[in-house]
């Protein structure tokens, strides 16, 4: 019996090697040609990248320069003698006093027997001009770019190299492939090429160019190129000495550009080595696989089934990357598969093989199950279970671990719902919170006859307290006007804090009467509350208005519009005094006011009344300077010793459109100080929200920085959160149109709705400025550092720097170094001033 066995387990051993065999050849006929293939195309996508890169930019390029030689002013063709002078030898290049190689291209062209025609001198300028703008940027990764002129000439850009200044009388580029190719006669459709790969001797490395043919106004004028470095593409294939598969870089018409085995060969053909002339049969199979197929990308056995060749097309230049594996070195490997698969079988016992599986069952296989469905579950959206597998080894610290994670991950949770519906200071909703209860509150009663009310109030003359208590006494004011406020509320009523002084209460299903006696309870409650502050007593007075619902609205914008009017309504009686909304009162009011400051925005205009102080934004981990911010300021014209803030003037010139205007002469006024102060920081501009509708600004922003000639990263351009996202695809339009131009835009205020992250992947900014409410008083204010880490941490993950205004104190200051900020502003380090030490580098 045991023979028997043996002797089955032995014929059972041997048809499963037998069987193993045959489907380890299937199996490599099948995968071999997948895996090279797979290879080939990752080593084609790798090397690609930047040929790619170099045809688009060409392209852009030559676009690009069509467009400003169409659109150049009258004046352009003046500025030639200001760059460009005429050197003894004949030719044409940059003057002396301008030559930077570094930082700007280089000229040479042939004067001609009647001088330079009016088209090749603004051809120069406009080349000049997008060089020196775009090529920094372009070199590296490209090695160079460059315009050719068909008169003869060069206009180019390499880091560190003055071809100009190299070329010599005789120098000419009618004769380069660059022209040749793109010769009308020669290339009549006008295609982008390139050239083949060649030795750059100067530079000591493996080149090639990407040409665009450059015609205007119906004639041929030039090139447009640029040179790409391939020196590592060549070395990928070179450093593959001693592997199986063997590496090559071919052209479509049969040309050799890389391949170890003749390195040499193809150095001293300079890269235009002919496969057909190597007389290498294998070589001249691979090239008839690959040429035959006419497709990107493929695998197969050549014809005498000696090598697998695998391809994929190197977009661009048009080129393949070519791996070949020799047959025999498959064979090697199934036979040794199959040797280790037999040996493995003897060696193995199945009692071990069944007692294993128990084991991996039990200790593995079961507690990743529950890992698995504990990290589905929370990825679902929902908290799982806690998993509490209890054991010593790794995958019970992986499953405490996990479960010590989704406990923080509940907290954090239930602190940023709190964060997002409460204010941080008062503890009270926000204003997200209640307008959203207002939005549900006419979306449930829509058609029915209740009643409602909303009452919105202030607190008179708050400003006093924070201008001579400071900000710590006013926050304790609203904490106790807020407690108060709190203690006269129905549980059916909402109060919030909108932010600032201001206050909000709603009224679901009252009486007019029941609305009028919660107004004159607040009101009264208000004057009777009295703070101690530095042994003072200090007591403030409120001003409130109250607009019903369906008479005064029937939704939420209006019902807070006609509140917010009837609550200056009652200012304007004399405060300390609660209003229902009169239509009347309100129309004519606002109409004067508006007028009224239209006509001294005009005069300040006029008179030049406009200022800009200044304030510095500083570094974190140093303290030194990193940039200032404008602010924007009005001489009184009754008092020239005083200035106005913009909180005064802003909003009305927001409704009448003044604001545009005066956006623009920030602008102006900011660029023209970069300019004339050349080693002046970076300069912050605050942008309104009018602005984000006009389509020109970004254009005007452009042309304003190359007018001056200030470099587009010194603007930095402030935009705040509510204005973006209130019309997220304008900020999308408004923000990528100025990144496009250079500059670095900031999110102002980012963090006053909790939706913010939201936006976040939208909205591609560089830099997020944190509201300053979550910042005035973070040493005591445990949910404002949860929010304030929650937003560094954040910001930091998605590449942004993060900037905290208000540091009003060195407490607050350390504590923000702690969490990594990387930018702070505020009294405690810097005040505005009109004349910044700053100014006078």
């Amino acid at each position: 019996m045991s023979l028997t066995l043996w002797g089955l387990f032995l014929a059972l051993l041997l048809a499963l090697s037998v069987l193993g065999f045959a489907a380890l050849k299937l199996a490599a006929d099948h995968v071999v040609p997948l895996v090279i293939q797979q290879w080939a195309q990752l080593k084609a996508q790798t090397n690609e990248s930047l040929l790619l890169q170099a045809d688009a930019s060409v392209h852009r390029l030559r676009t690009e320069l069509v467009r400003r030689l169409d659109s150049a002013p009258p004046d352009t063709i003046k500025r030639f003698d200001s760059l460009f002078e005429l050197s003894p030898d004949g030719l044409w290049r940059v003057r002396f006093e301008l030559v930077d190689p570094v930082n700007a291209p280089t000229l040479y062209l042939h004067n001609g027997p009647d001088g330079l025609s009016d088209s090749e001198k603004l051809r120069a300028v406009i080349s000049y001009d997008l060089f020196r703008e775009q090529g920094p940027a372009l070199v590296p990764p490209f090695f160079s770019v460059y315009m050719d002129f068909v008169e003869n000439g060069l206009m180019v850009y390499a880091r560190g190299i003055n071809w100009g200044g190299n070329a010599d009388a005789n120098a000419s580029n009618a004769e380069y492939p660059t022209m040749l190719g793109s010769d009308p006669r020669r290339n009549p459709k006008r295609k982008v090429f390139w050239t083949p790969v060649y030795l750059d001797h100067q530079a000591h490395t493996w080149m090639v160019s990407v040409i665009a043919p450059l015609d205007w106004r119906g004639r041929w004028i030039g090139t447009v190129g640029q040179d790409v470095a391939v020196q590592t593409l060549i070395d990928s294939v070179n450093s593959n000495h001693g592997t199986a598969v063997q590496q090559l870089i071919m052209d479509s018409h049969g040309g050799l550009l890389a391949y170890s085995q003749l390195r040499e060969r193809i150095a001293q053909a300079q890269g235009q080595l002919q496969i057909s002339m190597l007389k290498d049969p294998v070589l001249e199979q691979v090239q008839r696989m690959v040429l035959a197929a006419h497709a990107d990308t493929g695998a197969g056995r050549t014809p005498d089934g000696s090598q697998w060749v695998a391809w994929a097309r190197i977009g661009g230049p048009d080129w393949f990357q070519v791996d070949v594996l020799p047959q025999s070195r498959v064979n090697h490997l199934v036979l040794l598969s199959w040797v280790v698969m037999l040996v493995t079988g003897l060696l193995i016992l199945l009692p071990m093989l069944w007692l294993l599986r128990r084991r991996v069952h039990a200790l593995v296989s079961r507690p990743l199950l529950q890992v698995t469905r504990a990290v589905d579950t929370l990825s679902q959206g929902h908290m799982p279970e806690p998993i509490a597998l209890n054991s010593p080894d790794e995958l019970g610290r992986l499953a405490a671990a996990f479960d010590t994670m989704v406990a923080e991950l509940a907290q954090r949770r239930e602190q940023l719902v709190i964060l997002a519906e409460r204010d941080a200071l008062t503890g009270l909703h926000n204003r997200r919170c209640f307008e959203d209860e207002l939005t549900r509150f006419f979306k449930d009663k829509a058609g029915t006859e209740h009643q409602g009310a909303v009452l919105l109030f202030d607190l008179d003359e708050f400003k006093y307290v924070n201008d001579n208590f400071g900000h710590p006494a006013g926050d304790a004011m609203l904490v106790r006007v807020a407690g108060e406020i709190r203690a006269l509320m129905r549980d059916t009523d909402m109060l919030c804090r909108l932010g600032g002084d201001e206050f909000a209460v709603f009224v679901p299903n009252a009486t007019p009467a029941g609305v009028q006696a919660l107004a004159e309870r607040i009101v009264r409650t208000v004057a009777y509350t009295t703070l101690e502050i530095e042994g003072q007593a200090v007591r403030l007075t409120t001003s409130l208005g109250v607009a019903n619902y369906p008479e005064h609205g029937q939704g939420t914008e209006e019902l807070i519009s006609h509140a917010d009017m009837a609550m200056y309504q009652a200012k304007r009686l004399g405060k300390n005094r609660w209003q229902i909304y009169r239509p009347d009162h309100n129309a004519v009011q606002a109409m004067a006011a508006r007028i009224a400051w239209n006509e001294r925005i005009d005069r300040a205009f006029e008179h030049r009344l406009l200022r800009l102080h200044f304030q510095g934004v500083y570094r974190a981990d140093n303290g030194e300077l990193a940039h200032l911010e404008a602010l924007l300021r009005m001489v009184d014209e009754t008092d020239t010793s005083q200035c106005i803030l913009p909180g005064q003037f802003i909003g009305h010139a927001e409704k009448s459109g003044k604001v545009l205007d005066i956006d623009h002469w920030v602008l102006r006024e900011s660029i023209a100080l970069l300019a004339a102060h050349p080693r002046l920081p970076a300069l912050a501009v605050n942008i309104s929200g009018r602005s984000l509708d006009d389509p020109d600004l970004p254009a005007f922003i452009a042309a304003q920085l190359a007018e001056q000639g200030v470099a587009p990263q010194r603007l930095l351009l402030e935009l705040t959160e509510t204005a973006a996202v209130s019309d997220l695809r304008d900020a999308e339009r408004f923000i990528d149109a100025l990144r496009g131009a250079g500059c670095t835009l900031c999110l102002d205020d980012f963090g006053s709705g909790f939706a913010s992250f939201a936006y976040l992947k939208h909205l591609k900014v560089g830099v997020l400025k944190i509201d300053g409410m979550f910042i005035r008083d973070l040493p005591r204010e445990q949910g404002n550092q949860v929010f304030v880490r929650s937003i560094i941490e954040v910001a930091r993950s998605m590449g942004q720097h993060t900037v905290a205004e208000f540091v009003e104190d060195a407490e607050t200051l350390s504590l923000l170094r702690e969490y990594g900020i990387d930018f702070v502003q505020g009294y405690y380090l810097d005040r505005p001033q009109a004349n910044h030490p700053a100014l006078d580098r």
